[in-house]
């Protein structure tokens, strides 16, 4: 499986300044250029997102991930996307869809239905 990860982290940088006051220091940081001051340290890495690529779906999975979202959209993506992936007897992803398990299995039997009566030619 291929995943886009999205993640950040804090970059702390120290400045000197010459100043009366602590609002007068703060004043001249704020306006100062980012080249007046020095990297000391990078922390709190924080990964915020993790999402399957679309390339770990065929075209037709595709088709209902985007389909459902766009007419349905009662389950996030990460969830449809995860349900896709499922066999129908996965216990993990009954759980992991949640409350959202029936309504998508639901809609993977319409989907089932469309194709095979178009394939059999009675569209």
């Amino acid at each position: 499986m291929k995943y886009k990860v999205t993640a950040s982290y804090t970059i702390t940088c120290v400045a000197e300044v010459e100043a009366d006051t602590a609002d007068d220091a703060h004043l001249q940081a704020k306006t100062m250029d980012g080249e007046n001051y020095e990297q000391k340290e990078l922390s709190n890495w924080t990964v915020q997102s993790i999402e399957l690529l679309p390339e770990n779906f065929t075209e037709e999975q595709q088709a209902f991930i985007n389909s459902y979202l766009r007419n349905v959209a009662d389950a996030p993506r990460d969830v449809v996307q995860a349900f896709m992936l499922a066999q129908d007897d996965d216990d993990f992803y009954k759980e992991y869809c949640g409350e959202y398990y029936t309504g998508l299995a639901d809609a993977r039997g319409v989907w089932a239905d469309a194709r095979k009566y178009f394939k059999d030619g009675k569209a």
